[in-house]
């Protein structure tokens, strides 16, 4: 009788297991530690203006059908909403339909060619024509006011309505889907060339940061932020938001000041970068500018033990990477087999 017992209460626990791996998702899959994910924030420089090139988006020796196959991007806007939230390859536009190539374009493909075959890079980007940071305000009330005030222009309106008023709730609600397949591992931003004139936005932009933290559940010391500086030069002259680049380049110190000095945020430089019209990059300078975010954050990703890569010899995060092949060829990014970073041999599996 005890035996019979035992036998029944064991057939209605696995019974009631079965039940609750089906339906309460005790056993789905858990996020891969080497899918690494990016948030990207941002104006229309994050975005994309300039036209997408072909080169941007085949496969090639340089970036092969394997390496896209590495590299997605999460769906955000869709008319098929069955569609959103899903993961794609990460080819341009990357940010919404409308779109052109932008920032995060060669940022992730740069990740991905310096990274093995273990891991893989996601992008969740939402990104508004021409707006000030209070659209990525967390409170609602805050973002819509701005978004829907009679000043603010069309294409703010326009861009903003796709993320249904409230950009930053947007971003939460596909950062925390992209968390069921992966881990956030950084943010980049570019943004400031509407309103960084004070240093309010020095303020508000920390903040977006530390909302981000808590409402991810993310930790300061494994989430990097790197910001863009403006395009500096239009036909031989100062472009019109290259003013903006004096408060972007405060963001570091001001980061390390509020979180009682830890070093959490860098600034990819816009030096010598071409134009597409007087306030946006050029495709190649959406490419230099995209590989130089990508040259910062991968060794911040290995100084944060998060790759056990033998990539572990190359610089200091900030600091420009030379990186050859054995015949003295430079590289744009770490490749297989044997490179020399910063002048040590790498090797890369």
């Amino acid at each position: 009788m005890k035996r019979l017992f035992l036998k029944v209460v064991l057939s209605v626990m696995i019974m009631l297991t079965a039940q609750g791996m089906v339906s309460g998702g005790a056993m789905a899959q858990q996020p891969d530690p080497n899918f690494f994910i990016f948030l990207g924030i941002g104006q229309s420089n994050m975005q994309g203006k300039a036209p997408i090139r072909a080169q941007d988006t085949i496969s090639d020796a340089v970036f092969t059908n394997d390496d896209w196959a590495r590299y997605k991007k999460m769906i955000i806007v869709n008319s098929d909403q069955s569609k959103v939230g899903t993961w794609t390859t990460a080819k341009p536009p990357i940010v919404r339909p409308d779109t052109q190539i932008g920032v995060t374009d060669y940022f992730g493909r740069y990740l991905v060619k310096g990274l093995d075959e273990r891991y893989k890079i996601g992008v969740v980007v939402v990104a508004v024509d021409g707006c000030q940071i209070e659209a990525f305000s967390k409170n609602s009330t805050v973002a819509s006011d701005y978004i829907t005030n009679s000043y603010t222009g069309s294409w703010v309106k326009e861009a903003a309505a796709q993320y249904d008023n409230y950009p930053y709730g947007k971003l939460v609600e596909m950062a925390k889907k992209a968390q069921e397949s992966g881990v956030i591992k950084g943010i980049i931003f570019h943004q400031g060339e509407s309103g960084a004139n004070n240093t309010t936005w020095l303020r508000d932009v920390y903040a977006l940061y530390t909302n981000l933290l808590e409402d991810l559940n993310l930790s300061i010391d494994s989430v990097p932020f790197i910001a863009g500086e403006p395009l500096r030069k239009y036909k031989d002259m100062a472009a019109p938001a290259s003013g903006a680049r004096m408060y972007v380049d405060m963001l570091p110190d001001y980061f390390k000041q509020q979180s009682g000095g830890k070093d959490i945020a860098y600034v990819a430089s816009s030096k010598d970068l071409g134009y597409y019209d007087e306030y946006h990059f050029s495709a190649e300078g959406y490419k230099q500018l995209g590989e130089r975010y990508g040259k910062i954050m991968l060794p911040l990703l290995i100084r944060q033990g998060a790759v056990s890569s033998p990539v572990v010899m190359v610089a200091d995060s900030g600091k420009e990477l030379e990186i050859y092949d054995l015949l003295g060829r430079k590289l744009k990014a770490p490749q297989k087999g044997i490179n020399i970073i910063n002048g040590k041999k790498v090797i890369i599996r």
